[in-house]
């Protein structure tokens, strides 16, 4: 999934892909020798549909996501429960570990009195176990699918693996937050509640996609090759090396998402001529990849020119067009004002970056600036750093000691400044010659 902060400015969030939608930002959880709490979580009821039917038989399966790495195994909370015979579902009161997340799957069922499709599989994500925004009436369809598949890719390798080891525990709870502004989960609808003001979905794409889905779901199955409604979706949906084929609707839709430019056109024919879900693309005009990028507004955003996120998934974006910095949070939601941030005397900044404490380092690239600003992690205290060479400053990175690194676009050369501002040293050589970007290594 890839996040629009603009319309002419492009994020790959909630690493956005395992796909690096780690995407959604970066967590660090402290280590305890007490064991995780437990939290015993209200019973779920929901309805499964396939397209605007209900479907029979499916077996519902509650899971609490991985903790031991991407693409973890994730637990089983509780036991199966098959959906009645007008798709209706209910699960008990389960028991899982709190702060962690927590999603339903629906597999297999009967989308007709005469069709039984073992392919099919859907899911929604729940929620945060202990947290308030844990659902309990949840409606599972195409809709929630594409919309939990596409937001947790990053942190996904099928239907039973998906999480993050602890040092991510934010960005996976990001992750599970952006299903909600995608869709609302207890409806099954578009858009979700938690989408900010401003803020503006692909709603052709997200269509398209689960109506891709829909043919799958309402058939009797089938596999690759077959030529199959469900044969030519996993056909087209291979991994990501072309080697194996999904058997299941969740994989193939995982596998799309991970893989957003391949086959894109012929996937988009896979739909009926009469889309359950609309408006939807046409089938001779697809998109140039399977992205879903979300369109943020406000803030301040004003011709942006870089971005960078922080420990809480937070998103800060440079504006040249009015000499400013706009902060949004993890949901897109703006943080800065109309006009941006603007303490600390910003000239066409060009890079930023952020320290571990949560500060913007900023890269001020115009003419006759000759300088960074530090702004802080509120955004109303700017600090403005000149010297040490700096010339036309159009790149900036922070290494792991906290010192500040800057590429001179104006003199050939590399500063290097400490956490507190004060000069290193600045380095030339090497080739150098009208830097505009600079990066770290980890060591």
């Amino acid at each position: 999934m890839m996040r629009r902060w603009s319309s002419a400015f492009l994020f790959a969030g909630a690493g956005l892909a395992a796909a690096g939608l780690s995407g959604c930002g970066t967590g660090v959880s402290s280590s305890s020798a007490s064991a995780p709490a437990m939290v015993t979580a209200a019973p779920v009821q929901g309805l499964v549909m396939g397209g605007q039917q209900p479907v029979a038989g499916v077996t519902v399966q509650l899971y609490q996501a991985g903790t031991t790495g991407y693409g973890s195994q994730a637990m089983k909370l509780g036991p199966t429960v098959p959906t009645a015979s007008n798709g209706n579902f209910s699960l008990p009161s389960y028991t899982c570990t709190a702060n962690t997340q927590v999603y339903l799957v629906g597999t297999s069922g009967m989308p007709t009195t005469t069709l039984t499709n073992a392919n099919l599989a859907l899911m929604v994500g729940l929620g945060t176990c202990g947290g308030p925004d844990l659902k309990t009436f949840i409606n599972v369809n195409e809709l929630t699918t594409v919309a939990t598949v596409w937001a947790l890719a990053p942190f996904m390798t099928g239907i039973a693996n998906i999480g993050s080891d602890t040092s991510n525990a934010t960005g996976l709870a990001n992750a599970f937050a952006v299903i909600n502004e995608l869709v609302a989960t207890s409806s099954g609808t578009m858009p979700g509640p938690s989408l900010p003001a401003g803020a503006t979905l692909p709603t052709n794409e997200i269509n398209t996609l689960a109506d891709i889905l829909e043919q799958c779901i309402n058939s009797g199955g089938g596999k690759a090759g077959d030529g199959s409604g469900c044969g030519m979706l996993f056909q087209y949906a291979p991994n990501a090396a072309g080697t194996v084929y999904p058997t299941d609707t969740i994989t193939a839709m995982m596998n799309i998402a991970q893989n957003p430019g391949r086959n894109v056109s012929q996937l988009n024919k896979l739909r009926s001529g009469s889309p359950v879900f609309s408006p939807a693309f046409d089938v001779n005009t697809a998109p140039n990849a399977w992205t879903i990028a979300i369109t943020y507004t406000g803030g301040g955003l004003n011709a942006p020119s870089s971005v960078a996120t922080d420990a809480n998934g937070s998103v800060w974006v440079t504006n040249k067009g009015n000499n400013s910095v706009t902060k949004l949070d993890y949901s897109g939601a703006a943080v800065s004002g109309a006009s941006g941030f603007t303490a600390g005397g910003f000239s066409s900044p060009a890079a930023i970056a952020i320290d571990t404490g949560g500060n913007a380092w900023v890269a001020n690239s115009g003419s006759g600036s000759n300088s960074i600003t530090r702004l802080n992690s509120m955004g109303n205290t700017g600090t403005v750093y000149s010297g040490n060479g700096l010339s036309t400053p159009e790149s900036i990175a922070i290494d792991g000691l906290g010192d500040v690194w800057v590429g001179n676009a104006g003199a050939n050369t590399v500063s290097a400044f400490n956490n507190n501002g004060s000069p290193l040293s600045a380095y030339s050589g090497g080739g150098t010659s009208a830097p505009v970007s600079v990066a770290v290594t980890p060591k």
